[in-house]
This record gives C-alpha cells, structure tokens and sequence, in this order.
C-alpha cells in the first residue's frame, strides 16, 4: 500500500495544487493521498481566505483522501515549526510511504544535502549566523549568508525562494526523525510564489488572494486559475468566507483586537508571547499609539530583523496568547493528534486502517466532544486550536457555538 502525503495550505485550492497533486500520484503510483493542511491562519500570520471546513472540502472535491489540520502553533509558525508539526503528524499516522512537495529548484539530490548539513549546524556555521544576527539582519536572511560561507553559494541561493525553504525543512525534518518517509519534489510550474498576476491558467495562491480580498464576489476573476470544485465551493461559501466576504471590515476588526490585547497586557508579559524578543514589547507598547490601523502598525513595526511575515505572525500570537512557555511544552509533550476536517471514501478505509494499525501513535479525531478522553495527553495543543477557531469566527462573523471545532464534524464524500 503506497500513501502519499502533502503538506499544504491550499489557500484556496488552484489549479497549480492539482497539478502538484496529479503529478505526485504519478510519480509515486500512490493508492491514497493524505494533506496534512493548515487550520484558521496560515504561515504567514494572517486568517486563511476561507474556513478550514471550506477548504478540507474543495481538496476532498479535487481529489485528496483525507484532510488533516495542522496545529495552530505549528500551522502559524516559521518554517522549521511549520515543518515540525506536519512531519511528526505524518510520522506517527503510520502509513505514509511518500512525502511530495512543490519547490523552486526541483533538484531533490541539491535540496537534501543543504537540509542534511542544516540538521547538524557546525560551530562555523554558527558562529557565522550569530555574527548575521548581530549586525540586524532577519533571521532567513542571516542563515542564507551563513549557509553561502560554510556551504556554499549554490546552497544559499536556494534559501531565497520560500517553497525551497520549505522544501529543505520537511527534508531536515525526515532527516532528523530517521522517518522511512520517502521524499519527491515537483518543481514549481509557471507562477512564482510571490507572483501576483492573473496569466494563464496557472496562478499563486497570493494573486488570486488579492484579485478576491476587497471586491464583490466575482466567479469571472478567478474560474481560469482554480479547479471547478474550488469555485463551487467558493460561491456556496463566499459570505461565510473571512477575507472576501464584501461587507467584513477584517483589517479594522481585527486592529482592534489585537490593538485591545496590547493595551491591557503588561510589557513583562507581552515578552512572554512566543516570537517576541530583543524588547519588542516596548515597541509594540508604543507604535499601537502612532498607528491608525493596521497598515500603519505593520509598517512602524518592520525592520531590517522583523520581516512583515514575522510582524503578521507576532500580532496573530499576541491575540492567541501564545507563550514561549507554552510553545515549548507542546515541543517537550511531545504530543500530537489528526483532527480530521474531510475525506472521501477512499480516505474512509484509509482512515479505518491507521486506526486499527499498531503502526499509529497518535489519535485520530473526528468528533472532539465525543473523543476528548483520547486527547488527554494534547490538551495544550488542542486549546490553540480551539481558540484559533473563535478567533476566525469572530472576525468572520460566525456564530462561536454553532462553529465552534467541538461541534462541527468533517466534510464527507461517501459515493
């Protein structure tokens, strides 16, 4: 039995995802595909542009078996945690055979030996990215130079590309977990990550984002770039949708929160928030003063060493409370479980097995109410989930109880 596994956002659904997808399962002749996806936010800080049920169910339509979240705290994270989370929940399914990813370079051999030598930092290398560090420079970008030193140029100009940086996590990850996983790469087709023009019939998921945030709804904007099942499950759900719902305010309410959460937490404890650090509290404290909205605050807040992407996913952890404490007891838990958001009925029998297979060390959830004796061991985890879930549905105008992760079940596809 061969399962492949793909990590993704699907942030929504497009057609270059299906390519992905379908060249995948042939490449590795899988008998079913499993995504691991991320829930309420997305990497980059921000709340996805559709509820994680909506887009478990545009990838069960466009052909993946079995929809898994991924945490919060990892789902919300740089891209070494991003990684982390998804390959230990793979690891512990039991049943995994293959892992693809999409990435500039699409050079697996090139790839592996810059994530085999970053498991392993050297004292050089080290010493190099604390001196990058020093001088005020990002982290991303203070390992790329530290990597061009000890590794090479090649290496580091790999690490300028995100699918690539992702890419060579998930490979660090196999690496340092001594997984069986087999690892395949599709190299990226067409539109480049940042790309956020609408050519084609292949774009990024950032420029269809952008053609929808902000507008009315309109099916034309987009039905070249993302499969019919996506845009089906768009129009059902568009005024259930955070980011393109037409009359939802989301940067202004969401400004509001977040700015509400600073005001009222000590500096003391805004230094606790995970990835807050080197007196950023202070700032924060500050620039919430200076800042009309969130644009404003964004931009007071970024510097040489806190990109836009670390500025998003900062706010988004003050407005969890998500504390170093906390993250790192998750990490030292050691933990995890599959909350299941869809599946088909391929991804039924998939399920059936890894629950019968001594092979699974994880739980695998539908119905959290129901299985919650099971989910003992990751009620920390589980508690961001939850209130990432509140949170999205408050700024997207839902009702908490009936929304809420404790109730809702699955997207099922059983014919």
């Amino acid at each position: 039995m061969r399962v492949l596994g793909i990590i993704a956002e699907y942030n929504p659904f497009h057609n270059g995802h299906l390519y992905q997808l379908q060249k995948s399962i042939d490449m590795t002749e899988a008998d079913f595909v499993v995504a691991i996806v991320s829930g309420s936010f997305t990497q980059r800080g921000e709340p996805a542009i559709a509820s994680k049920w909506s887009r478990a169910e545009m990838a069960v339509r466009n052909g993946i078996d079995l929809i898994i979240e991924l945490p919060f705290v990892f789902a919300c994270n740089n891209a070494e945690y991003f990684a982390k989370g998804a390959i230990e929940i793979l690891n512990r399914l039991g049943c995994v055979t293959h892992l693809s990813f999409g990435s500039e370079s699409g050079d697996l051999t090139q790839l592996k030996t810059a994530a085999n030598f970053l498991s392993y930092e050297t004292d050089e290398f080290k010493n190099n990215l604390k001196s990058n560090l020093d001088a005020g420079l990002s982290y991303p970008k203070s390992r790329s130079e530290a990597v061009k030193v000890t590794l090479g140029e090649q290496y580091s100009n790999l690490m300028v590309d995100p699918n690539n940086i992702l890419a060579i996590e998930y490979l660090k990850q196999l690496h340092l977990t001594n997984s069986d996983i087999i690892p395949v790469t599709v190299k990226r087709y067409i539109a480049d990550y940042h790309d956020k023009k609408l050519i084609g019939n292949i774009a990024s998921a950032s420029a269809i984002r952008k053609a929808l945030i902000g507008n009315e709804f309109n099916a034309d904007i987009i039905e070249k770039f993302i499969p019919q099942e996506t845009l089906d499950v768009l129009i059902k759900n568009c005024n259930h949708s955070c980011l393109i719902h037409s009359n939802f305010k989301f940067d202004e309410l969401y400004y509001n929160m977040v700015t509400s959460k600073i005001l009222t937490t000590k500096c003391s404890d805004l230094k606790e928030i995970f990835s807050v650090a080197e007196g950023l509290e202070n700032k924060l404290k500050e620039t919430i003063r200076i800042s009309n909205n969130l644009i404003e605050l964004k931009d007071h807040l970024k510097s040489k060493r806190y990109t836009a992407t670390r500025i998003s996913r900062i706010l988004t952890h003050i407005a969890m409370g998500l504390t170093k404490t906390d993250f790192n007891d998750i990490l030292e838990t050691n933990e995890y479980y599959a909350h299941i958001l869809g599946f088909n009925k391929k991804g039924a029998k998939l399920l059936k097995i890894i629950k019968n297979s001594e092979k699974a060390t994880l739980p695998c959830i539908t119905n959290i109410n129901k299985e919650s004796d099971s989910l003992r061991k990751c009620q920390l985890l589980l508690s961001y989930d939850l209130i990432a879930s509140d949170f999205y549905n408050l700024l997207s105008g839902e009702n908490l109880y009936n929304n809420s992760d404790q109730l809702h079940k699955p997207y099922m596809e059983l014919y």
